[in-house]
């Protein structure tokens, strides 16, 4: 009898053992690779930004925060626009085009859901697209709080549903992928999820692409511990953003997995590449959404980069070049294995 017992626990430990090797192995990672030269330019970029203004976020400050990040952006290609109807009203989309397409991609941008644009994301969708050989698809989601959270989930659903109904007949191409920085990566993970339950389709979609994200909106350790130095996105304006986009909800209702995509089943999901700076308040969000999603039992790659703030990959820095091309060049390698 003892035998058998013994022989069941060490069963067991070897089950349990291949199993976490299974999991470990799903994850590819940059975490041996040395970034240190970049680490000078870096701190002198953020020693020379100005301080953000301390101001609370009213209608008036939204405003002006929304006309100043809806300026446009110099491109090589010329992005045109297409509207699509949505539960909420006209959705718009704006797209960019390179010259051979071999997928396309839904970006999503961010801005905490209240402020933003598709052409805000204009210089990095540009260049992707270029680098890349893939369309753009950047949606204009409505923005809270004129319409209130989670409004702007159901716009990206809504494109998410156009666009796997028409990539083939509009970019010749049914290889998708979905993806998204801060806010964008938050509606991201949820609309990936909106693909696998609702529209069945998550074995459509090629990868998904979450840079420093939020996907737990009743804060993570390092939200929680934010400072008023942190460089991209301080203490004051993330509070006040969260404030302006979610005051109305209690602890459990953010802890739903509609809108805390850290709190679903994460089971069955396409590869996901995670991208975050150190120095980023919402860098837990991205060491434990990645951990959830491949322990679900999906491919990952964590991107982590020193010193870096929130945004950083959109910022005039060697290493923000590094970060892309990283990522770009996880997108190619999944259109190349591809079927």
């Amino acid at each position: 009898m003892k035998t058998a017992k013994k022989q069941a626990i060490k069963t067991g430990i070897f089950l349990l053992i291949s199993l976490c090797a299974v999991k470990l192995s799903a994850q590819q990672n940059n975490l041996s690779r040395d970034y240190s030269s970049y680490l000078p330019e870096i701190r002198n970029y953020y020693k020379n930004q100005p301080v953000a203004a301390r101001m609370e976020i009213t209608p008036a400050v939204i405003k002006m925060v929304r006309q100043m990040l809806d300026q446009p952006r110099q491109t090589l290609l010329t992005p045109s626009v297409e509207e699509i109807n949505g539960p909420n009203g006209k959705i718009g989309l704006r797209i960019f085009r390179p010259e051979k397409i071999n997928a396309v991609y839904l970006d999503i941008h961010g801005g905490g859901n209240v402020w933003g644009t598709a052409r805000f994301d204009d210089s990095l969708n540009d260049v992707m697209a270029r680098k890349c050989n893939i369309a753009i698809v950047s949606v204009d989601y409505h923005l809270a709080p004129e319409f209130p959270y989670p409004a702007q989930i159901i716009d990206c659903n809504a494109a998410a549903k156009w666009l796997l109904k028409n990539a083939g007949t509009k970019f010749g191409t049914e290889k998708i992928f979905i993806g998204g920085g801060s806010a964008g990566a938050q509606n991201a993970a949820t609309t990936i999820i909106y693909i696998r339950d609702s529209l069945k389709s998550a074995h459509k979609i090629l990868g998904v692409g979450l840079q420093y994200g939020i996907f737990d909106l009743s804060k993570t350790p390092s939200h929680r511990q934010a400072t008023e130095n942190a460089p991209g996105l301080n203490k004051y304006i993330l509070e006040q953003m969260m404030k302006a986009a979610y005051g109305q909800f209690s602890i459990a209702q953010l802890q739903n997995p509609l809108f805390s995509s850290l709190y679903a089943d994460l089971t069955n999901l396409p590869p996901a590449f995670f991208m975050c700076g150190t120095a980023d308040p919402l860098v837990d969000d991205t060491n434990f959404m990645e951990a959830r999603w491949r322990m679900a039992g999906n491919k990952t790659y964590l991107a982590l980069f020193p010193e870096a703030g929130h945004g950083f990959n959109l910022e005039p820095t060697k290493i923000a070049e590094v970060a892309n091309d990283l990522y770009f060049d996880w997108i190619k390698n999944l259109i190349a294995n591809s079927k």
